[in-house]
């Protein structure tokens, strides 16, 4: 990092500190003067969270798209706090937020020796779901996109290697998968895939809450290239910083599932726990910016 950067990254770690310090009661305060300021004084990208409620959910009334994205800037405001806490709260503090319903569906395939390809989507919290996954007797890595912002990368890449997972940059999967392999060791893929594509990126289209979508087939691939076993991990919001996570075995033999099967069952699946929760999920992304080209 160039000085200024640097300088800049410690005055926000302070801030930072001086916030996760906080009594439980304060944070809660914080975190509602950040959803009053981001809903209702800046209004936070309210016209792209309208929109993509509006079209997932075109059933709904209006009233009720409004109540939905009040309820998501208050999540929102939850996990600007939650980031915080995971980047300094010792593990164990960490680990008591966070129950699994069914530990034994990661155990079993651990216990058959198997490497694990596990797909989240942004809901819930999936930081909080990858720590979680990283207290297992696994090696737990997590693929990545870099961050513009120097600041927030070392902050982000410094809060995941703390609760145990190994960041992986996304241009580096491919090479640090063949290194992980022939290593003998058995190793966990976290792998959040419900990102924007770019357009090049885009290989598959499919229906994702009531639209045309295009998606990342990625981990589909390595799944098949590496004979990963495949989970999906929902993680569910239970109130603030505690979090309930549920397995979902997709397959223990990819090379033998249809082109495209894991994609549809992972996106079928989160569509599911969208719709149970839908101010869990990140509606201020500018997910369907992309439009399949007719022929």
């Amino acid at each position: 990092m160039k000085p200024l950067q640097l300088i800049g990254y410690y005055l926000t770690m302070t801030l930072f500190l001086a916030v996760w310090i906080l009594p439980k009661p304060l944070q809660h305060l914080l975190a509602l003067i950040i959803y009053v300021l981001v809903a209702h004084v800046l209004g936070y990208r309210k016209k792209v969270i309208i929109t993509n409620l509006t079209k997932s959910f075109p059933e709904k009334s209006q009233k009720e798209i409004k109540r939905i994205a009040r309820r998501y800037y208050r999540h929102l405001s939850y996990m600007i706090i939650e980031a915080v806490n995971l980047r300094f709260s010792p593990r164990k503090r960490i680990a008591q937020c966070m129950g699994v319903q069914n530990p034994e569906a990661l155990q079993q395939l651990i216990d058959k020796d198997r490497n694990v390809l596990i797909i989240l989507g942004h809901y819930g919290n999936w930081e909080y779901g990858c720590a979680k996954i990283a207290a297992y007797d696994i090696r737990t890595t997590a693929v990545y996109k870099r961050l513009s912002s120097p600041i927030f990368e070392r902050f982000y890449l410094e809060m995941r290697s703390k609760t145990g997972v190994e960041p992986i940059e996304m241009r580096d999967t491919m090479r640090k998968m063949v290194e992980m392999r022939d290593s003998g060791h058995r190793f966990a893929l976290l792998s959040v895939a419900d990102q924007t594509p770019t357009r090049s990126q885009i290989h598959y289209w499919l229906p994702f809450l009531n639209q045309d979508t295009g998606v990342f087939v990625g981990p589909e691939r390595l799944a098949k290239k590496f004979d990963m076993a495949v989970l999906y991990c929902e993680i569910k919001r239970l109130g603030y910083s505690k979090f309930d996570t549920k397995l979902t075995l997709i397959t223990e033999s990819p090379a033998t599932e249809p082109e495209h099967a894991i994609t549809d069952r992972f996106y079928q699946l989160l569509e599911a726990s969208i719709r149970e929760a839908p101010e869990n999920w990140v509606w201020s992304h500018r997910r369907w910016k992309h439009q399949r080209e007719t022929v």
